[in-house]
């Protein structure tokens, strides 16, 4: 038994050292690669400290990696399939995004109605077929004459015109608010009874008071508004040597340009203290001519620098104040264009106004019902033709016959391509721009409507 232990213990003895051996010899093999490794490195750094060639070391050499074995290709099953996603386009952030937005789901017909702004017979609702022009056509923007407004009533018409703008507004078949203008110069032009009455243009000229101009129409701008009306064509800005040989008399604040351009820039002020459009007539300048351009058409042959150095110094003066409108003459200027008249001239509209003069706000033609235009344009042909030139809302007064010529030319002319959506989209946004910013049309909200309705 002593012998068999003794054996077993020397066995166990003998396997421990082989096994350690065994070891030893694996550990042994372990140092040598690293050393090798180093010995490479080393020889490599020295090589580049003394200049000796560059030896490239190739680790994968020293340390071979198992080669990767490939995935299987799994194949994903259609519920698996990954869905591609678009992009949303980013939400409008401007006033002018907003109304692009929206003009985008406006039709032809709807955007025409924006350029155009009738008149209208009756005193608390529309009479007769207006009410079917207005909404048959998208009619976008009223006018309101004399004739619409009761000033022998108790209070002046105030009233009863409010009435009347609150009902003609509920009839529109748009849900941008309109335009609704009219025009209270002072003096003879006031459409309501005043107490006090304004005073006349050619008053305020004679004080040479820019904070009575202002006061004044601040307070006709106030009551404009409260009645429903948001656009007054006012200031008058043309200029004559002799303001009481023309039809304007009155009308005219000075005969000093510098004083007119003064006193109308106050005008406009005033009106926007209180949040009301104005509108500077008659473009470029209706006091060079003695005749009336309500009854033929008047030629003035000033050259342009004489216009310059007289009677546009006050629009100049008006389009630095921010004047909302200017409204064109029915005059010929035959320095500026031999053929049109101004309210049909691009060269006058475009080319002196807008490039020229630098304005980007309307251009109101003056009354489609003016001789000084009806003698020489039908009213289908004018209305493309003031489109066309650069102008923006046709003004005509209570005709039905003469609006539905203008609306429905304006509606062939866009099918036939004469008018371009391009340059109908130029107008229109003027036009809505203004009553985003002026109006207190929330156009962000008409959009959200417009895209539910389209939706539903």
């Amino acid at each position: 038994m002593q012998n068999h232990a003794a054996r077993r213990g020397l066995c166990r003895c003998v396997q421990l050292e082989t096994e350690n051996v065994r070891l030893f010899g694996d550990l042994f093999k372990k140092m040598l690669l690293v050393l090798a490794v180093v010995a490479l490195v080393a020889g490599a750094a020295l090589g580049v400290w003394f200049g000796l060639p560059h030896v490239r070391i190739d680790l994968r050499r020293a340390t071979p990696m198992p080669a990767a074995t490939p995935e299987p290709t799994v194949t994903p099953t259609p519920s698996e399939q990954p869905v591609a996603t678009s992009t949303p386009e980013a939400a409008p952030q401007t006033t002018e995004e907003w109304v692009e937005a929206y003009m985008t789901g406006m039709s032809m017909q709807e955007k025409l109605g924006q350029l155009v702004m009738f008149g209208f017979s009756g005193t608390s609702d529309f009479t007769g077929t207006y009410k079917q022009i207005v909404q048959s056509y998208h009619i976008g923007n009223l006018i309101l004459y004399g004739s619409n407004i009761k000033r022998t009533n108790s209070d002046g018409g105030f009233a009863l015109c409010k009435k009347l703008t609150d009902t003609v507004k509920g009839r529109l078949t748009t849900d941008v608010p309109p335009l609704i203008a009219t025009d209270v110069e002072g003096g003879s032009v006031t459409r309501f009874r005043w107490d006090p009455q304004p005073v006349s243009a050619r008053s305020l000229g004679r004080r040479r008071d820019a904070d009575y101009a202002f006061e004044q129409f601040a307070t006709i701008g106030e009551q404009l508004i409260a009645v429903g009306i948001n656009l007054d064509l006012a200031p008058v800005l043309d200029v004559s040597d002799n303001p009481m040989d023309t039809f304007l008399e009155t009308r005219i604040i000075s005969e000093d340009a510098t004083i007119t351009a003064a006193i109308g820039a106050s005008v406009i002020d005033g009106l926007h203290s209180v949040n009301c459009l104005s509108a500077a007539k008659h473009f470029p300048g209706h006091g060079g001519t003695t005749e009336d351009s309500h009854s033929a058409t008047p030629v003035i042959d000033r050259t342009l620098e004489e216009l310059e150095s007289y009677d546009l110094l006050p629009f100049y003066a008006a389009i630095e104040s921010g004047v909302d409108a200017i409204m064109m003459a029915h005059v010929r200027y035959t320095a500026l264009d031999e053929t049109d008249i101004a309210s049909m001239s691009e060269p006058i509209i475009t080319g002196l106004l807008r490039e020229q003069m630098g304005y980007d706000g309307l251009v109101l033609s003056d009354d489609f019902r003016m001789d000084g235009l009806t003698a020489l344009y039908s009213a289908a042909d004018a209305a493309v033709q003031f489109i066309l030139a650069g102008g923006d809302i046709i003004v005509c007064g209570a005709d039905v016959d003469r609006q539905t010529a203008i609306i429905e030319s304006l509606q062939t002319a866009a099918e036939d391509g004469r008018l371009s959506e391009e340059r109908i989209d130029e107008s229109v946004k003027r036009v809505l721009m203004k009553k985003a910013e002026m109006c207190g049309w929330d156009v962000e909200a008409a959009v959200q409507n417009q895209q539910s309705e389209q939706d539903g």
